[in-house]
């Protein structure tokens, strides 16, 4: 007789509904609940709307270090943004800008969630030993200062794009780390859980099929909103001066508008202000993710 497999038995109740008490009545899926709120489509199609000019703007705005233009000319039809101290089209750096803080963004929210997935869901499920070792690990890392890192680090090496989101993604994993930890954890003594160790499946099988599925979901809206949190410290480290000359970013273009903002008001708005509805955007997006994945917290909101 062949064993049930994993899924099965670690199912998300189907076989205890099979067994005992029938169908349970059809939930509404996490897709369902998110595309209920109209500020959660509105803020995911402004969002999708930046990311699309961001990544497809700058084929068409051209060259963002091109001079020759008159400087700080005010907003016009040639150049809808106007130009700044050098005489450059700040549309196109804007554009440029864009990209690069959202790569930052994306990248360090990537790199810290499948760090936090690793290390987290590792301590949480098989505890002893290994947790007391990851969490010290997780406990190093969450202490390390990133502003003193990545001023020290661009002094020695150079500061550029990679070395920022490497540091910003070394310094922020640990806190989702700790959510995946805590899930993990929890799940790890649930019943279905139980029920497929009792059944002969290996740990690495379990914590792939049954633990992981169930636990990413608070792992996904802290990520989501990392995006925004990643954003806002890469454009404070431009503005520090701490950032990659050749590639220009909202933090550094708020940098460069620093002296000139009594004559040219429009080079810190446009920067400025996509900085804002990023972040007001991924916030608001995890918060709507958050009452999606957790249906019963939306409830009680």
């Amino acid at each position: 007789m062949n064993a049930p497999s994993s899924d099965t038995v670690a199912g998300t109740g189907t076989t205890a509904e099979v067994a005992g008490h029938g169908a349970a009545p059809r939930r509404e899926s996490a897709a369902g609940i998110f595309f209920r709120k109209p500020m959660a489509v509105l803020f995911l199609a402004v969002l999708l709307a930046m990311v699309l000019v961001a990544f497809l703007g700058p084929v068409f705005a051209g060259n963002p270090v091109a001079t020759g233009n008159p400087v700080l000319q005010p907003p016009s039809a040639e150049h809808p943004f106007g130009t700044d101290h050098l005489g450059r089209d700040f549309l196109a750096r804007v554009l440029h800008g864009g990209r690069t803080s959202l790569i930052v963004g994306f990248s360090v929210a990537l790199l810290c969630m499948t760090l936090a997935v690793v290390i987290g869901s590792l301590a949480g499920y098989y505890g002893g030993v290994i947790d007391t070792l990851l969490v010290k690990i997780i406990e190093f890392f969450q202490v390390i200062p990133g502003l003193v890192l990545a001023l020290v680090a661009a002094a020695l090496l150079g500061a550029n794009v990679t070395m920022i989101i490497a540091i910003m993604a070394i310094t922020m994993w640990p806190g989702v780390a700790r959510i995946m930890r805590a899930e993990a954890a929890r799940i790890a003594q649930l019943g279905y859980v139980e029920s497929a160790r009792a059944a002969g499946f290996s740990g690495p099988r379990i914590l792939w099929s049954d633990v992981l599925p169930n636990a990413m979901a608070p792992v996904v809206v802290s990520t989501t909103m990392m995006v925004g949190i990643a954003i806002l410290v890469e454009s404070g480290l431009s503005f520090l001066g701490v950032g990659d000359a050749n590639r220009p970013t909202w933090g550094s273009l708020l940098n460069e508008a620093q002296p000139y903002l009594s004559q040219a008001w429009w080079l810190a708005l446009a920067p400025g202000l996509l900085i804002f509805l990023v972040v007001l955007s991924v916030n608001m997006l995890g918060d709507a993710l958050n009452d999606a994945l957790n249906p019963q917290i939306g409830k009680v909101k």
